[in-house]
């Protein structure tokens, strides 16, 4: 999904930096009003109304600014979060990279394999993949079990509650964030450019070195940008896998505002947050175009690109020779190296889902590995509890209604994005864009402020607007994409034939995207039945979802039951994907 991101931003940039056509907007550009005014109302405004809080509204003041400033503790809270934000970021494209390089190398049945690998893990619960890895890591968990088995330790190694436990966790999650940006730039490389430097007398580890990895490095630099300020924005797994040591500023923010009830504190927070969010974003934007990720381009080249052009050459070449010398030193693997590889670490991204899975269907009343048998005592329970119920039907309540409201306006937009002519169209696409840029911790306490000032704090309606703006961006990246993929000779055909507009769209266009707004339906549902951080701030203490019974069961009492919920979640996730696959087969066919 992130690579279709990254790809629409991209198409949408290079068609607005194309002379306009027409001064006035066409009859499709005004289906951009109302999703824009939806963003701007609930987004926008939101980001505003947070900054004018952190600055002391209405009695003006820097204090809270200054406080942070002045207090060690909060120098170290950001220290700890950029520490780990860092070592995330790194781990995850050391394992991401081969898994993205064989992704669009290899062969048919290995790249199905690595793509579920990938996606699969993407679209299941955070939370579900966070509890995967305290049943791993825990004292007694499955991890401890298989060292103590093997003989390999005498005592359970403490690996949970700790930074090595949030930074395991965190890359886990984070890794496919990595994968598809990069993914998606290497499917766009010739690979005709490999051969020729095979052909030329360049060894396979100098070919990737000097051809492949520089044409791959706007892939790099995006996911690398992206996995940075999401995981400085990530607060469930820091949360629940770390100690006390590994206080993030996410739960600083979260301290301040619900259990401290300090709004202007965590407001002023969650600005150097955000400013610190922009800050890196501006800083890519000096090495890489950023500015295609976010949906402005000019489609300018700097004036010395040729001599850094030059000087990369010179480079590359040099690069090239002491590749070639040492690719005759280098053990052979019959060139599966890195496909073993790959396939190794896209296992072990699917593993923690398939253990809670596997754990989930275990005869015993607290978690053993292995099971000593096999039950469905878990799922029995689950289904039995009405307090798990209860949040089950709240869930699917609140996720219809956002799923209805982000596809409705997420289509819109599409349409208007992709059929429409207007001035300022990068900006529309930077504005759908931003809600899953920037980090959710932002985007949800600056909700939770404006739904407090007029009553929608705690409600579920209230909580659904805050999901139909995250999911909003997912529709319109779905759609468009099934939009610039449709044959316009269709509409031409029926044009000539003499269907007017309306006919046409009711007969030609509606039918063929219809699997896409079926798919982005189910996708912005999933956005929203798996949300953890947004009922947190906007439905604390009022409205408990399934997500939200989960932390409680997670945080008090780690229940077996849980690895039911986690694995049905997951299942659901998995349905989504297959519906999805099914229907653009359809449509391709």
């Amino acid at each position: 999904m992130a690579g279709k991101v990254i790809s629409l931003a991209t198409n949408a940039s290079a068609e607005a930096s194309r002379p306009s056509l027409s001064a006035r907007p066409t009859g499709w550009a005004w289906l951009l009003l109302p999703g824009s005014i939806f963003l701007a109302v609930l987004f926008v405004v939101p980001l505003l109304g947070l900054l004018l809080l952190s600055l002391g509204m209405p009695d003006w003041t820097l204090a809270h600014f200054l406080r942070i400033g002045d207090s060690p503790a909060y120098a170290t809270v950001l220290g700890t979060t950029l520490e780990i934000s860092l070592s995330v970021t790194a781990l995850a494209f050391v394992f991401g990279y081969p898994i993205a390089y064989v992704l669009t190398t290899g062969g048919p049945t290995l790249r199905t394999f690595l793509l579920i690998a990938v996606v699969l893990p993407y679209f299941t619960s955070v939370l579900a993949r966070t509890f995967a890895w305290i049943v791993l890591l825990g004292r007694g968990g499955v991890i401890n079990e298989i060292l103590l088995q093997l003989g390999l330790v005498s005592q359970p190694v403490t690996m949970l509650y700790n930074r090595v436990g949030v930074i395991i966790g965190m890359t886990h999650i984070i890794m496919p964030l990595m994968i598809l940006p990069m993914s998606t730039v290497m499917s766009s490389i010739d690979q005709r450019l490999l051969r020729a430097a095979r052909a030329s007398g360049a060894s396979p580890l100098a070919a990737f070195l000097t051809i492949f990895l520089p044409l791959s490095l706007p892939g790099v630099i995006a996911g690398v940008l992206l996995v940075f300020i999401y995981c400085l924005g990530f607060y469930i797994t820091p949360a629940l896998l770390g100690g006390l040591s590994d206080l993030t500023i996410t739960m600083e923010i979260s301290a301040q505002v619900v259990d401290r009830l300090n709004w202007n504190f965590g407001a002023a927070l969650s600005m150097v947050l955000l400013v610190g969010v922009l800050a890196i974003l501006w800083i890519g934007s000096r090495f890489f175009p950023i500015e295609q990720l976010l949906g402005f381009s000019d489609g300018k080249s700097g004036s010395d690109a040729t001599p850094r052009r030059q000087l990369g050459t010179r480079w590359l070449m040099h690069v090239g020779s002491a590749a070639n010398a040492l690719d005759r030193w280098l053990p052979s693997m019959g060139g599966r190296g890195v496909v073993i590889l790959a396939s190794f670490l896209a296992v072990l991204l699917l593993l923690p889902v398939l253990i809670v899975a596997y754990l989930s269907f275990s005869s015993s009343p607290y978690f053993v590995f292995p099971v000593p048998g096999y039950s469905l005592g878990n799922y029995q329970a689950y289904l039995s509890d009405t307090l798990w119920m209860s949040a089950t039907f709240a869930s699917i309540r609140v996720a219809l209604m956002a799923a209805g409201m982000a596809t409705v306006l997420g289509a819109m937009l599409a349409f208007g994005l992709s059929r429409g002519r207007i001035r300022g169209r990068s900006a529309i696409v930077a504005l759908v864009l931003s809600p899953i840029i920037m980090p959710t911790v932002i985007v949800a306490v600056a909700t939770y402020f404006l739904l407090v000032r007029v009553g929608l704090q705690g409600t579920e309606f209230g909580l659904a607007l805050g999901h139909a703006v995250h999911a909003i961006p997912f529709v319109v990246v779905i759609v468009v994409a099934n939009l610039r993929d449709l044959n316009p000779a269709y509409e031409r055909a029926a044009r000539s034939l003499g269907a007017g507009p309306l006919a046409t769209f009711r007969t030609i266009i509606a039918p063929l995207v219809m699997p896409a707004f079926i798919v982005a339906a189910f996708f912005a549902f999933l956005t929203s039945f798996d949300d953890v951080v947004y009922v947190l701030f906007l439905g604390i203490g009022k409205v408990t979802t399934l997500p939200m019974r989960m932390w409680e069961g997670i945080k008090q009492d780690i229940s077996p039951t849980i690895s039911a919920v986690a694995t049905l979640q997951m299942a659901f996730a998995a349905i989504v994907i297959i519906i999805g696959a099914v229907l653009g087969r359809r449509r391709n066919t």
